[in-house]
């Protein structure tokens, strides 16, 4: 059975956006230009693993967040890391407490398709069994993706956000950490989303090619049809959770941005690829409030 890509969940989605991408300077990606009476805001679709030679990024591109007043990104992990405090909370979402573990909201068959997946990898059951259902598939989806080379400190939000600490630009947050985490910890039906983690991660080898490439051409159309209608139009049933994803996330997004202090001017936004495309994505979203969108 092909399980829809959507149940990765939101981390490893869009993890899934990246892969080894050569000649950064000549790759389109996502990259849109919104202007409302005078205000202007660049989005540019995030990749979150890469490879060193995807840089340097397009000369257009870092001109943009040259002449941007803000850096605008779903969480500021660079400050979240350096939060002794946070720390701490997202180490409390993360694990179980007292003698609750990864077994207790697992299926037996489940959890067996976990054993296996370590066993093959030669990883010890004791590093999965006091995290909690959304840590595990995150922390699953990401030594898979570094199983293929790409390293999460080469993304492009932490290669703007390490510029905009250097160059003491503003950087506002549209969630944070915690927030996401949270979403994540609340999604239904843990062990359905785990067991489709493991099963789609079987096919990763063939997946990061098609969405490279797609990410690459900036064909928008290709990964909406990756990321979302596929999935949706294989298992409508799995609606709600594109829209506690994408959809409410992408509406939330929106409204901050166009709500943002109008003395960041031009606003440069990161934000994962997968909430600028589509009718119900951010980009859409800014268009019906009266932005006119160019691609650039």
């Amino acid at each position: 059975m092909r399980y829809p890509r959507l149940l990765l969940p939101m981390f490893a989605l869009l993890l899934l956006i990246c892969g080894v991408a050569s000649a950064g300077e000549t790759d389109r990606g996502v990259f849109w230009k919104a202007d409302k009476e005078g205000q202007t805001v660049y989005l540019l679709g995030s990749v979150h693993l890469a490879t060193p030679d995807f840089y340097p990024l397009r000369p257009q591109i870092e001109r943009a967040y040259a002449d941007s007043d803000a850096l605008v990104v779903e969480a500021d992990i660079l400050a979240a890391e350096a939060d002794m405090a946070l720390q701490q909370r997202i180490m409390l979402e993360s694990l179980y407490q007292g003698d609750r573990s990864l077994r207790d909201d697992l299926s037996p068959a489940t959890y067996r398709q976990l054993q296996d997946w370590l066993k093959r990898r030669q990883l010890p059951e004791a590093m999965f069994i006091r995290q909690r259902p959304a840590i595990a598939m995150v922390t699953l989806s990401m030594m898979e993706m570094q199983a293929l080379g790409l390293d999460p400190s080469l993304g492009i939000d932490r290669h703007f956000l390490k510029k905009a600490k250097r160059d003491g630009k503003p950087v506002v947050e549209l969630e944070g950490v915690l927030q996401q985490l949270q979403l994540l910890n609340n999604l239904e039906n843990p062990d359905l989303l785990l067991q489709q983690t493991l099963e789609q991660l079987e096919d990763i080898q063939s997946f990061v090619p098609q969405m490279t490439s797609a990410w690459k051409k900036g064909d928008t159309d290709l990964l909406y049809q990756l990321i979302i209608a596929d999935g949706l139009a294989e298992h409508p049933e799995y609606a709600p959770l594109y829209e506690t994803l994408f959809f409410r996330r992408n509406r939330l997004m929106a409204e901050k941005i166009a709500s943002a202090d109008p003395a960041h001017n031009p606003l440069f936004v990161i934000v994962g690829a997968g909430h600028l495309i589509g009718d119900k994505s951010v980009v859409a979203l800014l268009k019906k409030e009266g932005y006119k969108l160019q691609r650039l």
